[in-house]
């Protein structure tokens, strides 16, 4: 998962996909959106952010759409910095922001 880490530093340096806080490279974490709880499918990329410690450990085995309708600005930062995330993922941070997310061609 190293591999993962570093492209998606070199994607969108070292910054929380949940709360949008530039983090120290050194600190910032990589994060399983969805719990991976044993299971090594969820190591994949379309499953994985870069997050702050604060917000990998706010969200801990919490379902992703509690968490985000817990602060709404998280889905926006997640659709921002997980645009590489599989689409159901995507489609529930779309459902939990708090504001329209403008269209990349808009």
């Amino acid at each position: 998962m190293q591999g993962h880490r570093e492209w998606l530093l070199s994607q969108h340096g070292s910054v929380c996909a949940y709360c949008g806080t530039e983090t120290p490279s050194e600190a910032i974490t990589l994060d399983h959106v969805r719990p991976r709880r044993g299971q090594t499918a969820y190591d994949r990329p379309d499953n994985l952010v870069l997050a702050c410690r604060e917000c990998n450990a706010a969200k801990a085995d919490t379902p992703l759409l509690a968490f985000l309708l817990a602060k709404r600005a998280r889905g926006v930062f997640l659709l921002h910095y997980g645009e590489h995330l599989s689409d159901p993922l995507k489609d529930l941070a779309r459902q939990a922001s708090e504001r329209p997310i403008l269209a990349k061609d808009a």
